[in-house]
Parts: C-alpha cells; sequence; structure tokens
C-alpha cells in the first residue's frame, strides 16, 4: 500500500498563511465596500448633496420671552350687591337688567310702612336686651385687666373715669397691644419686591427704615418697628407714596363692666405677661354682658340702616356700571314681601339678614384663574405681565398682569396644581364665562441674539453650529460651539460664540434615526454615524471622511 508524501511543516505553514490572508483580503474588501456604502448613506441623510435640503439662517437681534399658558373662564370683578334688610320691602324698581346706572341714581324705592314696622321691631329688641343688660349685675369680674402676653402698648381709648361698655361700644377696645413689635402700611403700587428696603417718614417728620413684607392684588405692605410710629397716623413712601399706619400684629384688651380708676401704662411702652394695664371699679354686672352688648351694638347698626332709608325713601346706585340683575320684590298687604329669585344673607338672627336686591358689574375688569403646575408655580409672580386671547371674539390679544398667586396646591392627575389669577381689562365684548387662553411672560430677553432652535445642535456637554456648506460635496462644516439662553420652543438666544448677521447652516429637524447592522455589530443613530472597532487606526468621523489601517497577522 503505498502512502502519500507527508507534507513537511514549512509547506503547512505556508498554505495556513496563504488561507488566512485570502480570507482577511475578502473581510477587507467587503469592509470598504460597507463603509462606501455607508459613506454614501450618511452624505445623502445628513450631509444633504442637495442645496434644497439645506436652511440657512442668519443670526438677528430680537425679544424673546418665555411664559406659562392656561385656560380659564373670564369672571367680572368688583361685582357689587346692592343689599337691605330683609324685613323691608321694595315698593317700585326704576332699573332693569342690562341697565347702564351712575354712582348714586335710583334703583328703586322703599316701601317705607316695612321700614317703619321694621324700627319698631328692632326698638323692642333693644329694650329687651337693655333689660337683660340691667339685671346681669350679680356676677363680679375682676377688678383689674392685664396683658396676657408680651407686646407694646400702641393705643389706650379709656381713660379714667370711662364706663367700660362705653368705651367698648365706641371703639371696640380698651387697649390695644402690638405682638410682634411691627407696624405697617399699606400702599397701591406693585413698583416693589418683597424683600426691598424703603424709607417710611411720619407727620412729626420722623424717618424709619421699612422693608416690603408682601405684593399682592397691586398692594405693597411695608413693615417697621412699633417703637415710635403711632397708631393711624398718616405716612410718606420714599417721598411718593402715603398710607395710614396700622398694628400688624394686634391684640385688643377688651372688657364687659365697671368703670376705669387708674390706667398704669401708657402709649408705646412695652409690657410683659401679667402687667396690669387697667384698674376699674363698680364691676358688678353678669359674664354674660359681652355677649349682650354685641347683640346690642348689631341690632344699633341695623336701626340705623332703617333709619336712613327711611329718611331716603329710596335704594341709590353705591357705583357706576351695568345692572346685571334684579330682584322681583313686591309689597304684601301685612308690610311684607315676596322673592323670586332673591338672595338672603343671614347673620345671626332673623332681624339682621340681608337680602341682595340689585347687582352691578362696574364693567372695568375681568380676571381668568389657570393652574399651573409645580414644575412652573415659583416662576410666577404677582405683577407679571400676561397675554389673554379669547376664542369666542376673535384672535385679538389683551393684555393683563398676575394679580393673585395662591401658594396652596391641589391635585390634578396626580400633579400639584396652583391658582394663579389674571385680570385684564374689560371690553364690551367680554362676558362673563367666556373661555379664554393665558400666557404668562415669566422672563424676556431685550435685543437678544437669536437663531432658530433648530439650527444649533446640541450634546450632553456642549451646543454648536455649522458655518459652512460644501455645495460640492454636500457637507457641513466650519462647527463653531455656543453658548446659548433662553428658549421659546421656535427660537433660541446665543449669547456666545456668533455674532449678529454671521449665516449657519442647518438640515431640518426630523426623525433620521436608522440602524444598521453588520458583522455583528448594531448601531443605532438619530443625528450622525461613528463605527469604530478593535481594527488598529479604523473609523468614521461624522463628515464621512474615512481614516483606514489594516494590521495583518504574519507568520512565525
Amino acid at each position: 500500500m503505498s502512502m502519500a508524501p507527508r507534507q513537511s511543516k514549512a509547506a503547512a505553514r505556508k498554505k495556513r498563511v496563504r488561507r488566512t490572508i485570502i480570507i482577511l483580503l475578502i473581510v477587507a474588501v467587503v469592509l470598504v465596500a460597507a463603509v462606501l456604502i455607508l459613506r454614501q448613506y450618511v452624505t445623502e441623510n445628513y450631509g444633504t448633496s442637495t442645496e434644497s435640503e439645506i436652511e440657512t439662517a442668519e443670526v438677528t437681534t430680537g425679544s424673546i420671552i418665555s411664559t406659562v399658558s392656561g385656560s380659564g373662564t373670564l369672571t367680572s370683578d368688583d361685582v357689587e350687591e346692592v343689599t337691605i334688610p330683609s324685613s323691608v320691602s321694595i315698593s317700585t324698581y326704576y332699573v332693569s337688567a342690562e341697565d347702564t346706572v351712575e354712582e348714586g341714581d335710583v334703583l328703586a324705592t322703599i316701601d317705607t310702612d316695612s321700614v317703619l314696622e321694621a324700627l319698631a321691631d328692632v326698638q323692642t329688641q333693644l329694650d329687651e336686651l337693655d333689660e337683660e343688660l340691667e339685671e346681669a349685675s350679680e356676677d363680679a369680674v375682676s377688678s383689674t385687666l392685664t396683658s396676657s402676653v408680651s407686646g407694646r402698648v400702641k393705643v389706650i381709648y379709656a381713660e379714667t373715669d370711662d364706663d367700660v361698655s362705653t368705651v367698648m361700644y365706641e371703639y371696640g377696645a380698651l387697649v390695644i397691644l402690638s405682638l410682634d413689635g411691627y407696624m405697617a402700611v399699606d400702599i397701591d403700587t406693585t413698583d416693589y419686591a418683597v424683600g426691598d428696603s424703603v424709607t417710611v417718614v411720619d407727620s412729626d417728620g420722623d424717618s424709619y427704615t421699612g422693608t416690603v413684607s408682601a405684593v399682592s392684588a397691586g398692594v405693597t405692605t411695608i413693615l417697621l418697628t412699633d417703637n415710635g410710629p403711632a397708631y393711624q397716623d398718616t405716612v410718606t413712601v420714599d417721598e411718593t407714596y402715603t398710607g395710614t399706619l396700622y398694628i400688624h400684629e394686634p391684640l385688643k384688651i377688651t372688657g364687659y363692666a365697671g368703670t376705669v380708676s387708674a390706667v398704669s401704662v401708657s402709649e408705646n411702652t412695652s409690657v410683659s405677661s401679667g402687667t396690669t394695664l387697667l384698674t376699674l371699679s363698680n364691676t358688678s354686672y353678669s359674664a354674660n354682658y359681652n355677649q349682650l352688648l354685641a347683640e346690642r351694638e348689631e341690632l344699633e347698626e341695623l336701626y340705623q340702616t332703617l333709619i336712613t332709608l327711611y329718611k331716603d325713601g329710596a335704594i341709590v346706585a353705591p357705583i357706576s356700571g351695568t345692572v346685571e340683575s334684579v330682584s322681583d320684590t313686591s309689597t304684601s298687604s301685612s308690610g311684607s314681601y315676596t322673592t323670586s329669585g332673591m338672595t338672603e344673607v343671614s347673620s345671626s338672627g332673623s332681624s339682621s339678614s340681608e337680602t341682595t336686591v340689585v347687582t352691578i358689574n362696574p364693567n372695568t375688569s375681568m380676571s381668568v384663574t389657570i393652574s399651573v403646575d409645580e414644575t412652573d408655580i415659583l416662576s410666577v409672580a404677582v405683577g407679571q405681565e400676561a397675554s389673554i386671547t379669547v376664542s369666542s371674539i376673535g384672535d385679538e390679544t389683551y393684555t393683563g398682569s398676575v394679580t393673585e398667586v395662591d401658594k396652596t396646591a391641589s391635585s390634578s392627575g396626580g400633579v400639584s396644581v396652583y391658582s394663579v389669577v389674571v385680570t385684564v381689562d374689560k371690553t364690551d365684548e367680554m362676558l362673563s364665562g367666556m373661555s379664554a387662553s393665558v400666557y404668562i411672560t415669566i422672563e424676556g430677553v431685550e435685543n437678544a441674539l437669536l437663531l432658530p432652535e433648530d439650527a444649533v445642535q446640541s450634546t450632553s456637554s456642549t451646543s454648536y453650529v455649522y458655518t459652512a456648506y460644501d455645495e460640492t460635496t454636500g457637507e457641513l462644516s466650519g462647527m463653531v460651539e455656543v453658548t446659548t439662553g433662553l428658549s421659546n420652543g421656535t427660537y433660541i438666544e446665543i449669547t456666545d460664540g456668533l455674532s449678529e448677521g454671521d449665516t449657519v447652516y442647518y438640515t431640518e429637524s426630523e426623525d433620521d434615526s436608522f440602524t444598521f447592522s453588520f458583522g455583528g455589530m448594531d448601531r443605532s443613530d438619530s443625528s450622525g454615524f461613528s463605527m469604530g472597532g478593535s481594527n488598529s487606526g479604523g473609523g468614521m468621523d461624522m463628515g464621512g471622511n474615512i481614516g483606514g489601517g489594516m494590521s495583518m497577522p504574519g507568520g512565525e
């Protein structure tokens, strides 16, 4: 049996090397073909080889704003409800719904018989209360009034020999303390922000430093020390605004019985808990005197209202505006009345309940309440400008402002939302209940350098633009890094890297994502393609430039 000659080790090794080289050459050819195909794909889809697919933009100067938006319904502001005691009847109305009235115009005449009957009823109740007050003299009360907390005496209404009940009736307190160390003044402006420092000058010319504590609904509240400034003094703020001082956190010292025999403190002095303020004598009234006194004061107010109605014989418009509604009333033989659609506002007793007979809309402003979620609410503040559109009226945009921001959250779909009120001047076309869209300007930049947002490419660490375009190859180049600022979704502010008039090139923003798979490699890209393997020197950049290199295994 003959045997084939055995190959030498050298011949076998050369054969393996030749086979390896052939395989590597085949792989190299396939890789080069794939890269060329990819380059053409990238050029067509990313480099853009036709001029019509390339967009150009010039850096311009303009204004850009960022907004928070929402929607709601229009509501009329400052609608006045004209009321009368429920024991009084209307004789004749002189207005109807949708009538225009001026302040002081006669709205209706009063049935004087019903007024007289109501007066008699109130007088009877006053007499009965006086009897109860006279009988309330068995239980003695304390002969001293002391401070229950520390504070500063700002007002003393009671003087020696004053009757406590008389002082309480006239002023509602015997002494008033300031508890937190501050006096306050409200001025009609929104020119200040919380924390601003202002100068407050009192009527004597004394100057104090004040701090803005709140700005809401067009009113700025300023706090200043309570050591010196007088209660209800007229002061000037920054030589521009005036207002009346009040106690920021007052505590009223009250009493219901006795005569003041001594006043132990003076105004503007500090007191501590337990300090004696007043000494009283003749303190033999019953403990329910204060409640009886409050009831009597309420009846006295009603009595005065009835006297005014009887004297005038009519109800007049408290403001100018449009009559929104008129209640249907008629006088009966008993002097009472029947109502249709009347609103009755009840207090502690039937004698003091009130009925709304006419509502008047001043037609000056309307409000829209929108919901703002937790991610934006801290950017919203009173005084910010807002744009309002009302679709049922047309495309016109109205300018308003934020007048109230409620920082109390409610939940909507698992998200915390907050109510924001925007007020706008009323036009003839605006009606309550109309749907309105609101855009609040939370930030704005004037004279900003602007580009379309699609023209700016961004990564996790930087933003850049292309400033050159090769029409022959269809490639973008001249990459310039830029710093961006405010964006409104369409345009973006450029704060560094470009100048006004510079031209940039870009492709329109669209979904250009694709997936390429070859040789076990899978690359997905939505903005550009890059591929790098373990082969030394291999790779392709975004411009499609190939840097090739291959390392072949050698023989021994």
